[in-house]
């Protein structure tokens, strides 16, 4: 019999996927002809697939057209209005297939010229030239939205967009403000790069490669526990939150509509305005490239996703590469770069037997966290996070407060049996071990859903269960307060592992692996935080490895032998197996004492060993 114990660990993985983030239009030779003065237009829109759009598939991600500022620079652009002349004050460009050629302001069935301008006077839109006294070039800024009318239509549209052409702090500041009211699609709306064009590059094409500046979200569980099925019950939250949840405690409101955690995160359902800005010159791999800051709606300090019908009473996934989705697909949220403050979870979940028994389980009070650093999200990113119900768990199958948190002892203690008998061969060991309730964060570079692989480098953070708070390892080792990765020689749980670490022989090899500490990390979007982090790269595909964080190193009690011993009935006493496992068995009488105490131990008081406090984590390599 396995001993188990289970428990929510925080995110299996953290899989952060970006996009592939190149030029559209591809480098300036594809759109290099003449087109006598006037000034022509592409564009293009970015999906969450690893791949650029073009041509119709662009057009159709942009409802088939675009809004474009454009202004000319006789003087160097600056973070002032002074040296911007406006040439295109907010015109639309629309797309129809097969018309490129037919106009001389149509070089790639993008055309503007006698449409309807979304803010702009006069509304009917001209022809415009490049104009050569501008020696210091021309920029454009392009957007697109299915919530905008043409004109704009200030008391029905969904989305306000107003061009900022001033700042006093950067010219990378002059953005949009953007109003979002209720029922707007965030999914559908684009800002493009902002686009310098030197006095060289005039007649050319002006190539747009526009992002969605949402952020899509993707959040999925699954579970590992042998013989038993795995339900959700419901989630918690503290439903009235003002200010930012640091504590289980307050999380009391049960939900079961849908996935909720506790996060503050900008709120998208009501009236706000936000800024679109652009990366500066500091880091010329993202300069130019739209995001979005200063949020003035407020913040929610709840997320919620999905439905009931979706992760409430589903049967959970059994594998972080067929989870269970809390909603179909990626859901579009608000970006929130400045976060601070980790993301908390707490659930209450159903254990089924499947050896088809009507035996059910339920834990109640689990909780994981996510760091702040893994929830910082940027514009135009998706960000995929999975959490993993496993054999053991910082629930309890008893009694919880008024919160919702266990009163009972937590994790589920296993049913074992013992028996005396004279001849003893092999039997169960108790728990001499506390299990720790840390949550564990994995993250593998350029992962997209817990995908990890040979040679990729794998990340590793511990957090407080209780504050959230990262802990740091002291190094690397086997002592109290390090950390260390090992390679397994056969499949393991969590369990097997602390088993073997805890004096009980699971026939697991554990090899040390060549491990780093990390401040700083390299997460997929780009974002270098500094958080403290063990680091391996395994070695070989289709391999387990376990990452050990110890609070307190296990030492063995020393046994001492009853046979020339009296009985005394506020002791406990131990057998051992063939293997020189000790457990504990009850013994009622001094008779039975006597018949049996050849066979009989007790611990020697003067050296009782220390109950191992490790965290653990399996890690399957494909």
């Amino acid at each position: 019999m396995n001993k188990k114990q289970f428990i929510l660990a925080a995110l299996a993985s953290v899989a952060l996927t970006c996009c592939t983030q190149e030029e559209f239009a591809g480098d300036n030779s594809r759109s290099t002809e003449h087109t006598s003065g006037m000034i022509t237009f592409s564009g293009g829109s970015s999906a969450i697939t690893r791949a650029d759009l073009y041509g119709a598939t662009a057009a159709e991600k942009l409802g088939n057209k675009f809004v474009v500022y454009g202004t000319k620079h006789a003087a160097a652009e600056d973070k002032s209005a002074d040296n911007d002349a406006v040439v295109f004050n907010n015109f639309q460009v629309a797309w129809t297939a097969n018309t490129a050629g037919q106009t001389t302001t149509n070089s790639s069935d993008w055309e503007y010229v006698g449409l309807q301008a979304y803010d702009a006077t006069p509304s009917q839109q001209g022809i415009k030239y490049w104009d050569y006294s501008a020696s210091n070039g021309h920029t454009f800024y392009a957007f697109s939205s299915s919530d905008i009318s043409y004109p704009k239509n200030e008391a029905n549209d969904k989305v306000i967009v107003s061009k900022v052409t001033t700042d006093a702090n950067s010219l990378y500041n002059k953005g949009y403000a953007v109003t979002i009211k209720e029922g707007a699609t965030l999914g559908n709306l684009y800002f493009s790069n902002r686009v310098p064009v030197a006095k060289a590059d005039y007649e050319k094409t002006v190539s747009f490669t526009f992002r969605n500046v949402g952020t899509l979200l993707r959040i999925g569980f699954y579970e590992t526990i042998p013989g038993y099925k795995v339900k959700i019950d419901r989630f918690y939250i503290d439903d009235n939150a003002t200010a930012v949840v640091t504590s289980f405690a307050a999380m009391k409101d049960a939900k079961s509509d849908g996935f909720y955690a506790s996060l503050q995160n900008v709120k998208s359902s009501t009236e706000q305005t936000i800024n679109v800005t652009y990366y500066d010159n500091t880091d010329a791999a993202i300069e130019n490239i739209p995001k979005l800051t200063n949020p003035t709606g407020g913040y929610n300090y709840a997320l919620k996703l999905g439905s009931a019908a979706s992760i409430i009473n589903q049967e959970l996934g059994t594998s972080s590469s067929s989870p269970t989705w809390v909603n179909s697909g990626y859901a579009a949220v608000l970006p929130f770069e400045a976060n601070t403050n980790p993301l908390l979870l707490k659930l209450d979940f159903t254990m089924y037997a499947e050896d088809g028994s009507p035996d059910e389980i339920k834990v109640r009070g689990a909780r994981a966290i996510v760091p702040a650093e893994y929830v910082k999200w940027k514009s135009n990113f998706a960000y995929t996070y999975l959490f993993k119900i496993s054999d053991k768990t910082n629930g309890t199958t008893g009694n919880v407060d008024e919160n919702g948190d266990p009163t009972d002892p937590e994790g589920l203690k296993p049913i074992t049996f013992d028996a005396i008998a004279v001849d003893v061969t092999e039997a169960q060991q108790q728990t001499v071990s506390s299990v720790s309730t840390n949550s564990i964060t994995t993250y593998a570079e350029g992962a997209i859903a817990n995908e990890y692989t040979a040679s990729k480098p794998i990340c590793i953070t511990v957090s407080n269960s209780s504050t959230g708070a990262v802990i740091t390892p002291s190094g690397l080792g086997e002592t109290d307060g390090k950390a260390q990765v090992y390679k397994l020689n056969k499949a393991a749980t969590e369990t097997d592992v602390l088993g073997q670490l805890t004096g009980m022989p699971m026939g697991i090899t554990m090899t040390a692996e060549s491990t780093t500490l990390e401040t700083t990390v390299t997460l997929a979007d780009g974002s270098t935080p500094a958080i403290s982090n063990v680091k391996f790269t395994p070695s070989a595909a289709d391999t387990y490895y376990a990452y050990v964080y110890t609070t307190t190193k296990y030492v063995a009690p020393t046994y001492l032998s009853q046979s020339a011993g009296t009985y005394d009935s506020s002791k406990t006493y131990y057998m051992k197996t063939a293997n020189n496992v000790y457990y504990a068995v009850s013994v009622p009488t001094a008779a039975a004492f006597d018949e049996h105490k050849a066979q009989l131990y007790i611990i020697d008081s003067t050296a009782p060993g220390t109950p191992g406090v490790y965290d653990v984590k399996i890690i399957k390599v494909q």
